[in-house]
């Protein structure tokens, strides 16, 4: 007979499965083995017009369908097979909203027919979510066991928003057990795995987005980000993906274990198949203030270019001082900078050398604010059905010596070295400028040590917590891949420190072939508008953006 637990886990899956079995029609029979590498297999399964349709760039597919060169129920259907195919191939999905999604597509197409107008500006656009967002009359468990038969009745906020513009929710995805790794893996579904090479995560805690993004079975994914959870995994599969600063993206409906706990605030983030996308996410959400439902949210304006074209001074964040990049990130700094050098019409681009202010600190810090209970509400779910800690959960948790329970004055301490903290870095940030009353406008540094990590490796978190800790706006963006030849082993390195140590020894490029390699733009508090016009002067620079 089947334990409490293991019964939980069933239901679970079931669902997963019982969703993904409406395909239609049934996908064909997948290579036997698969190669690591699974990119190139859905041209083999799907038809030719799914894989243009899904391929394409998300905001030609909305301008397709308002000429109505495209029907909403035929793109749709595209990625619900996609996706459907993303799950044998990658483990990344807990659910597929067939009948929703299909319902929707309807209405819209029939609205269309009958008007001759879209409904918003994402008008048929297939979205998918990671798991713990509400989906109305759907179960969400945000990874725990515990939670398998917790059904909601209403959805996220930001769903209804984006439904609203015309957006449609097809797709639920994976996340890892208590949503705080940069992997993902479960008690539940298991681990989800990365489409360029099946040795590789996909990243976390968005990491069934991310796995989504790099097979194109998803134009736009929504995620959270408290640590690098939508950049991670967006890096990881070489696709763009943003944390804003915090409360300017509606976040209730988000259902978790911490709920209430804001001495580091999440943020709702897109993970998207272009910077385009992106900047189309945030204009509209934005511009459908949804702080007048959300009084908590930030009513500040989305600007569409902030930067006038002019001088542009960026600051080149080589190395934290705690862990240092490996070679594919450093090469991928070196093209872009280059790249930079060479200049771009209309901007006087100025580089300089960024260097990190007390990164160790910060991480020490942010370890002490993440679990300010001591972990005590998840330990408890976890405890509740059984459910065993995963090694990275022990590692961010039980075995973390900077977390510990705090009891109110403790906590309050706590508040005033992080805002300190944060103090000191906008001052630091001035000092960039003091020569020309011009401090950086934008960061560009690397979003994680490496890339896509192995399995059950993913063990610093700095390079894109530190911008969590001063609720500062980072997003990601594909610059190369791993090469074998350019990005061997740095000959006689002596590591920094035994964190260094481990990321060092673990690297050789045969491990990582067909990684891609991402990079992150940092801008400061309510600079997200600012970060992704940068990014454009930087892809433009490599050539990349008109």
């Amino acid at each position: 007979m089947a334990s409490a637990l293991e019964a939980l886990v069933a239901k679970a899956v079931a669902i997963r499965d019982e969703s993904c079995a409406k395909v239609e029609p049934p996908l064909g029979p997948l290579p036997d083995p698969l190669p690591l590498n699974v990119t190139s297999i859905p041209a083999m399964v799907l038809t030719a017009e799914e894989c243009y349709i899904t391929e394409s760039d998300p905001i030609v597919i909305t301008e397709k369908i308002a000429r109505g060169e495209l029907s909403a129920v035929q793109v749709t259907k595209a990625f619900l097979r996609r996706a459907a195919l993303a799950q044998k191939l990658l483990n990344c999905v807990t659910e597929l909203l067939w009948d929703r999604s299909i319902a929707r597509a309807t209405e819209l197409d029939e609205y269309y027919k009958k008007t001759g107008k879209t409904v918003g500006p994402f008008h048929g656009l297939p979205i998918s979510s990671k798991e713990h967002f509400s989906v109305k009359d759907r179960y969400v468990n945000a990874s725990f066991v515990a939670w398998v038969n917790n059904k909601v009745s209403q959805d996220a906020h930001v769903i209804q928003v984006m439904e609203n513009l015309g957006a449609i929710l097809f797709a639920r995805s994976t996340q890892p057990q208590t949503i705080m790794h940069v992997e993902t893996e479960t008690i539940l579904y298991g681990t989800s795995v990365n489409p360029y090479n099946r040795n590789l995560s996909c990243g976390g805690s968005t990491g069934g987005e991310g796995a989504l993004l790099g097979l194109n079975a998803t134009p736009l994914g929504m995620g959270t980000d408290i640590g690098g959870s939508a950049r991670w995994p967006a890096a990881s599969n070489g696709r763009y993906g943003m944390r804003p600063t915090a409360n300017r993206i509606p976040m209730r409906g988000l259902v978790g274990p911490n709920g209430g706990a804001e001495s580091i605030s999440g943020a709702i983030g897109p993970l998207a198949q272009s910077r385009r996308t992106m900047e189309y996410f945030f204009k509209y959400i934005i511009g459908s203030k949804p702080w007048i439902s959300e009084p908590g949210l930030l009513a500040v304006p989305w600007r569409e270019s902030p930067l006038t074209p002019g001088k542009l001074k960026i600051g080149i964040l080589w190395s934290d001082g705690v862990v240092k990049p490996l070679p594919p990130v450093a090469r991928a700094l070196k093209i872009v900078v280059d790249a930079l050098k060479r200049g771009v019409p209309g901007w006087d681009i100025e580089i300089i050398d960024w260097e990190a202010k007390d990164h160790a600190a910060a991480w020490r810090l942010t370890s002490e604010l993440y679990y300010t209970d001591g972990g005590e509400r998840v330990l408890d779910l976890l405890a509740s059905v059984g459910e065993e800690q995963l090694p990275l959960t022990k590692w961010i948790l039980t075995d973390n010596p900077y977390v510990k329970k705090q009891d109110i004055h403790s906590l309050w301490d706590l508040h005033m070295r992080r805002d300190a903290y944060r103090a000191m870095y906008a001052e630091y940030w001035n000092e960039s400028g003091k020569l020309d009353d011009h401090p950086a406008d934008v960061i560009i540094c690397p979003a994680a040590p490496g890339v896509a990590c192995l399995h059950g490796t993913a063990k610093y978190w700095a390079y894109t917590s530190q911008w969590n800790l001063l609720d500062y706006p980072g997003a990601v963006f594909p610059v190369t891949t791993v090469d074998q030849a350019l990005d061997t082993p740095e000959v006689g390195y002596e590591p920094m420190n035994e964190q260094d140590k481990f990321f060092y020894e673990l690297y050789s490029p045969e491990k990582y072939a067909d990684a891609p390699v991402n990079l992150q733009v940092v801008g400061r508090r309510f600079d997200d508008d600012v970060v992704l016009q940068a990014m454009k002067i930087i892809e433009n620079a490599l050539g990349r953006d008109s």
